[in-house]
């Protein structure tokens, strides 16, 4: 049996700045885990023809800098494409902005969160099922710490789908439907200079963010002082995969 093809689906991109420096968030995503037997193909969202959706083995929904609490114009055809994603059972993973598109055409909702933006080093609280969940296989403790850049939140899921982590910013900070569509607010694809990056990009609206509430969101200058390297930032990602891994060759 070959290696499994995965196919990044860009919802968008990164600062233009960032991009030239390190590349895209696709580029992000296979430098996290590039030890893999993974045949990788990325294509824009505008790109994408739902009826080939057949032809991998996985998808992963990137983040985006778009918000869907104003009208996104690919709505209708990415719920074609996760109409097929369910027919068919292709693993899925959302990550950020795939995350909350992903539940929404589900059945969720999104919402601007009322707490303020998530940005930085976060820590999640795994729930029951997530703490069984082969997605958080090698993590020994039911609190992780992972990347965050976000403004939304899903602010619920359909009945079908389980929550598997959330903190006290976000209740939903990982969900499963079924067995194998899988969504993280978070960014496991991110690293210390990603984060960094995001930070400073963001310095100004956390401050002011600060300011309005300033017992849920620390000042920038601290959040800053807390980024660090996570380790096994990038195991979901890998975990995820294995699962493409190991059913690739079943069949």
């Amino acid at each position: 049996m070959g290696k499994p093809t995965v196919l990044i689906v860009k919802l968008g991109s990164t600062y233009r700045e960032l991009v030239s420096k390190r590349g895209d968030f696709d580029r992000w995503i296979i430098n996290s885990v590039s030890d893999l037997p993974i045949k990788w193909k990325s294509q824009k969202i505008e790109h994408v023809v739902p009826e080939t959706i057949e032809k991998y083995q996985g998808i992963i929904f990137t983040g985006s800098h778009d918000s869907l609490l104003t009208p996104y114009p690919f709505l209708k055809g990415v719920e074609r494409v996760i109409d097929y994603i369910i027919d068919l059972r292709i693993f899925t993973l959302g990550i950020c902005f795939g995350h909350q598109l992903i539940n929404k055409l589900l059945g969720g909702e999104v919402c601007r969160n009322p707490l303020g933006p998530e940005i930085g080093v976060s820590t999640i609280q795994l729930t029951l099922s997530g703490l069984g969940d082969p997605i958080f296989n090698g993590y020994s403790h039911s609190k992780i710490q992972v990347y965050s850049s976000h403004f939304d939140i899903v602010s619920s899921i359909s009945d079908n789908t389980e929550c598997l982590a959330w903190n006290e910013q976000s209740e939903f900070q990982a969900t499963r439907y079924d067995s194998f569509i899988y969504t993280t607010q978070f960014h496991p694809e991110y690293n210390k200079d990603v984060m960094a990056y995001y930070i400073k990009k963001n310095f100004a609206v956390l401050k002011n963010e600060h300011y309005r509430n300033p017992l849920n969101i620390p000042n920038p200058s601290e959040i800053l002082l807390n980024n660090k390297q996570i380790q096994n930032s990038s195991k979901i990602l890998e975990n995820f995969l294995s699962l493409i891994i190991q059913s690739n060759l079943t069949i």
